[in-house]
């Protein structure tokens, strides 16, 4: 049946180029199937857009490799859609739902770790919450006063010198940076009071098991209600670490 469909087109293209035609003879086969071929070979002979859709070597050679491309580049899109929906099956999974990130939070007593000095302890002993500080101002005078709708929030320290000798603690130099979160939620940077006892600026040599008082002064909201308290300590090209206060 191929065969005929085959010849019957050949025929029909053929045709028009015969001055003169009027019987199809009887061939044996192999003659027929000659005819057939060299009918076929005419055809595509005369056929121009047939001729141009053929692609030689080396353009067969560049599709086959730009599908490779494009088959490659879609394998890494249904793998990457894969991974996605994975993940976010993942996210929703009820162990995730029901566990809360919590952050490493450190004692006091890591302070003197992270600033490097030796034989010296601090120690959280409160806060309080003023307009000015200090309340009866210092030796000279001197106090810091809350700005309107502010108040201060003042963080004690006990310092400590746990050594049988002269320990010599020097904070200004240093410059680490203090930041306080309160209820989670508010956060303020230390003030730099020029007092003696704020820690931004002290500097005291502390005799052989002594302690000593630091604070740090922060300026809050004045409606805020201290329930919770971190301390974040940075600086000294470390990564910053939070002291759990309260």
């Amino acid at each position: 049946m191929k065969r005929k469909s085959i010849l019957l087109l050949a025929i029909a293209l053929f045709l028009p180029l015969c001055a003169c035609f009027n019987a199809i003879p009887e061939l044996n086969e192999e003659d027929h199937d000659k005819v057939v071929r060299y009918m076929a070979d005419v055809v595509l002979e005369h056929d121009k857009n047939y001729r141009a859709r053929l692609l030689d070597e080396e353009e067969k050679q560049k599709a086959l490799e730009e599908e490779a491309v494009k088959a490659e580049r879609l394998k890494k899109i249904e793998e990457e859609e894969k991974k996605l929906m994975e993940e976010k099956a993942a996210s929703n999974s009820a162990d995730d739902i029901t566990t809360n990130y919590v952050v490493k939070s450190y004692g006091p007593d890591e302070i003197n770790d992270y600033l490097g000095i030796e034989n010296v302890e601090f120690e959280f002993a409160g806060e309080e919450l003023v307009n000015k500080y200090p309340q009866n101002g210092d030796k000279v005078g001197l106090a810091y006063v809350s700005n309107e709708g502010k108040t201060l929030l003042v963080v004690k320290f006990d310092i400590c010198n746990v050594s049988d000798e002269n320990a010599y603690v020097d904070l200004f130099s240093l410059s680490p940076k203090f930041r306080i979160v309160i209820n989670d939620n508010v956060k303020a940077t230390s003030l730099k009071v020029p007092l003696e006892d704020v820690m931004n600026e002290y500097q005291e040599t502390l005799d052989p098991r002594s302690v000593s008082s630091g604070v740090l002064i922060f300026e809050i909201p004045d409606d805020t209600v201290v329930e919770t308290l971190d301390l974040k300590l940075s600086g000294l090209g470390k990564e910053a670490i939070k002291i759990k206060l309260k």
